[in-house]
């Protein structure tokens, strides 16, 4: 007998689905806004605002790469009951990339999506320490600019990994090609699309 343990999801499927859409939505129209997503539990090593984004953005359709300390019973069988979503064990195969901040996949491997289709590229879903819109000591300052930003927007984000600040800051991949990225730490997610200009203090 399989003994993992289902654990509840939403507790209103509708209403708590297009709470986080929305939410979802503005973060990445307003990049470095930070929402509180608190609609589920934490699901073992997955914050709820990790389960939450899965729970949203996840169905049938899309291929979800997991990191090793994700990749375990728990997580894959609530994911896969929940969301129904295929799991692959190729990051460049991915359209949804999971992992905690020190666990990144090499960034050059995931899809970028193309000129005619950037929406195919892969979303990197990183849970990190800690979010904030004031400057936290220890932490990374990020100086955002772009589209969804009158001016500046600082956003502080403890352990960023150095290979996600270098990809932030160069952006290698030519517009509009590229990675959105999808931070979340406890309760809370914020986004950096692939149009935002990054610098860090």
């Amino acid at each position: 007998m399989n003994s993992i343990a289902l654990q509840i999801g939403f507790r209103d499927s509708v209403t708590n689905a297009q709470q986080v859409f929305r939410s979802l939505l503005t973060v990445m129209s307003e990049p470095g806004v930070i929402e509180t997503l608190d609609q589920t539990e934490a699901l073992d090593t997955l914050s709820p605002a990790a389960f939450s984004t899965c729970l949203a953005l996840l169905d049938s359709t899309t291929r979800l790469w997991l990191a090793e300390r994700f990749a375990i019973d728990s997580v894959i069988r609530n994911l896969s009951f929940h969301s129904g979503c295929r799991l692959t064990g190729n990051a460049n195969e991915a359209d949804f990339v999971l992992c905690p901040a020190d666990q990144l996949p090499p960034l050059e491997l995931l899809k970028l999506g193309s000129a005619e289709y950037p929406d195919r590229g892969c979303t990197l879903l990183v849970q990190v320490g800690q979010l904030s819109d004031r400057v936290l000591p220890g932490a990374d300052v990020l100086r955002l600019q772009g589209p969804g930003i009158a001016d500046q927007r600082i956003l502080s984000v403890e352990s960023l990994p150095a290979e996600l600040i270098r990809y932030l800051t160069e952006r290698p991949d030519p517009f509009p090609l590229g990675l959105d990225i999808v931070l979340l730490a406890g309760g809370s997610v914020t986004a950096i699309p692939r149009t935002t200009i990054v610098e860090v203090n």
